[in-house]
C-alpha cells in the first residue's frame, strides 16, 4: 500500500483513506449516514478499546472504530 494511504475498519469495514484523515473521514467513507448520526450525537463513537472518541481524532493504520448508540 502506498505510504501516504492508511486502511482503517469502521464496524469491522474496512476503508482507505489519506493519511492524515481524521474519523469524520472514515465515517463518511464507510457510510455517510453513520457519520450524519453521529454528527447529530445519536451514535457514539469508539476505539477497540471501547473508549469513546471525537469525530476530529486522529487515525493510523489498523485503527479499529465503532459505533454505538450513547449510553450501550
Amino acid at each position: 500500500m502506498s505510504e501516504d494511504r492508511i486502511t482503517v475498519y469502521v464496524n469491522g469495514r474496512g476503508v482507505t483513506l489519506h493519511r492524515g484523515m481524521k474519523v469524520k473521514h472514515a465515517l463518511i467513507a464507510c457510510d455517510q449516514a453513520l457519520y450524519d448520526a453521529a454528527e447529530a450525537g445519536d451514535l457514539a463513537v469508539r476505539d477497540a478499546s471501547g473508549f469513546d472518541i471525537g469525530l476530529e481524532g486522529s487515525l493510523r493504520d489498523g485503527t479499529r472504530i465503532f459505533t454505538a448508540k450513547p449510553g450501550e
